[in-house]
């Protein structure tokens, strides 16, 4: 007699269904990867104009030299590396060193940061969020080492012109590296119109724009090139109050720092590009 057939336990699903864990991660790494909407990107643009001032005044009272201003109008850098062919300041006879330094600094940074952004995507979350991250450690590690005392950075200090170890060319280097980020990131959204270092292509885009006179609402480029330069202006101006003050040029380069962290957790929660 035979005995009756037991049925067999059902075999295991070979396929597993993906964890909650896996799922989180994949969702986690789609969000890092997504390509921004640059709209209303131009008002990181302004913000990074206002940055520009704040340093680059500080950075002129404490050491006479520019760090995101590298053109040859008025006092830029190119001029004070050109009179220092010539032994001029005779007051400053190691200035061009610092010049030729924020120039050299400001060079490698916009071509390191623009070739890592095009090959990673300079659109993409996780590249604006590192890209300005990374300029907030720099200018961390600058203003540490000036909080520190480690580095000549007053009016008082001037004289010294860097003394034998020339310790400002540390701050003045990192400052400037930071700042060909955040232009290139200006290019990167689009808004050639901001380039937030410089202001003489900007005052000719104005001046020679043939509907200077149009409303607000049909000029948009013209709004943000003269946006541009108020908010560099009054970074200036803040950074000149901020370098008279108890803080020193530190309060300045501390709050670039902050504004600049605010900016990369904003790209965190910034919107997604409609997928074409």
């Amino acid at each position: 007699m035979e005995k009756p057939s037991q049925s067999s336990p059902a075999a295991p699903d070979l396929e597993a269904s993906p964890s909650p864990q896996s799922n989180k991660e994949s969702t986690l790494t789609r969000r890092w990867n997504q390509t921004l909407d640059p709209t209303n990107a131009d008002l990181v643009c302004l913000l990074l104009c206002f940055l520009t001032g704040l340093c680059d005044s500080s950075a002129y009272n404490a050491w006479s030299c520019f760090l995101g201003m590298q053109t040859v109008y008025l006092t830029g850098n190119t001029i004070f590396l050109g009179l220092g062919a010539s032994n001029q300041p005779a007051s400053k006879p190691w200035g061009w060193l610092k010049s030729l330094v924020s120039i050299v600094s400001f060079f490698t940074g916009a071509m390191i940061f623009s070739v890592v952004m095009r090959r990673v995507g300079a659109l993409r979350r996780g590249t604006l969020f590192v890209s300005f991250l990374t300029q907030t450690i720099l200018i961390i590690i600058a203003v540490a080492l000036i909080q520190a005392d480690l580095i000549p950075h007053t009016s008082a200090d001037q004289s010294l012109d860097g003394g034998p170890l020339f310790l400002e060319l540390i701050p003045i280097g990192l400052l400037a590296f930071q700042s060909a980020g955040g232009m290139t990131c200006s290019r990167s959204l689009g808004y050639n119109e901001i380039p937030t270092v410089v202001l003489t292509s900007v005052y000719f885009d104005i001046a020679s724009d043939p509907k200077i006179t149009d409303k607000p609402t049909t000029n948009v480029k013209r709004n943000r090139r003269i946006g541009g330069v108020v908010f560099l202006l009054i970074g200036a101006i803040v950074g000149g109050w901020l370098s008279r003050s108890s803080g020193g040029m530190q309060s300045a380069l501390w709050m670039a720092a902050g504004i600049k962290f605010v900016a990369a957790i904003g790209w965190l929660f910034w919107k997604a590009a409609v997928p074409k």
